[in-house]
């Protein structure tokens, strides 16, 4: 990440992908939640070393504090992440580095999207408690609901390939697969299916 990379995403602010927190001597504990919640939703940054603070008219104020020890922080970061605090580690070395702003050392985080198989990243062991998303600029906890729609989502075969048992064209809804049969003929206008009746 260079400078005017990150004086961009100050400039823009916290959101739904980049965050910001003060991490003078350690790593804070809400980075945990942070990873989880880009992890589950679209990935981001976070920027280790600046702090926030709102001004008078309600605006975030960016302050670069850096950090001291810029290696002790990023072996802190995958020892944590190769331990049993988070559910998966999908952060490689080329994902954290340490970069230099206003004359001082921060720490940069990119968190990819995980891919559907490994979702949810969780905290803790905890499936239901420990799994987060990221709205605007917040982490929040994942409901009950949230988490089964990732782990179904993560089946490897998939959930619409599977043959479902003790149905039969009564159950489909014939103008929806006659929509989808139109659509798909377009597309592949020369399609072997094409010439099949709808069953």
């Amino acid at each position: 990440m260079e400078t005017k990379d990150i004086t961009t995403l100050l400039l823009m602010g916290e959101r739904i992908n980049f965050e910001t927190k003060k991490a003078e001597n350690s790593i804070p504990k809400s980075v945990w939640e942070t990873y989880s919640a880009f992890a589950n939703t679209i990935g981001g940054y976070i920027l280790l070393g600046i702090s926030e603070q709102k001004g008078r008219e309600g605006n975030l104020l960016y302050t670069t504090t850096g950090i001291k020890n810029p290696e002790k922080l990023k072996k802190e970061l995958f020892d944590t992440l190769n331990s049993d605090k988070v559910s998966t580690n999908i952060l490689t070395d080329t994902d954290v580095e340490v970069v230099e702003y206003e004359g001082r050392c921060l720490l940069s985080i990119h968190v990819p999207q995980a891919d559907y198989r490994q979702r949810p990243i969780y905290l803790n062991e905890n499936l239901n408690k420990g799994t987060y998303k990221r709205n605007h600029e917040g982490d929040y906890h994942c409901t009950e609901e949230e988490v089964k729609a990732m782990i179904r989502d993560s089946n490897d075969a998939g959930n619409d390939g599977i043959l479902i048992d003790h149905y039969n064209m009564e159950d489909i809804d014939i103008p929806t697969l006659s929509a989808f049969r139109n659509r798909f003929r377009s597309a592949h206008p020369e399609h072997l299916l094409n010439d099949y009746d709808d069953k």
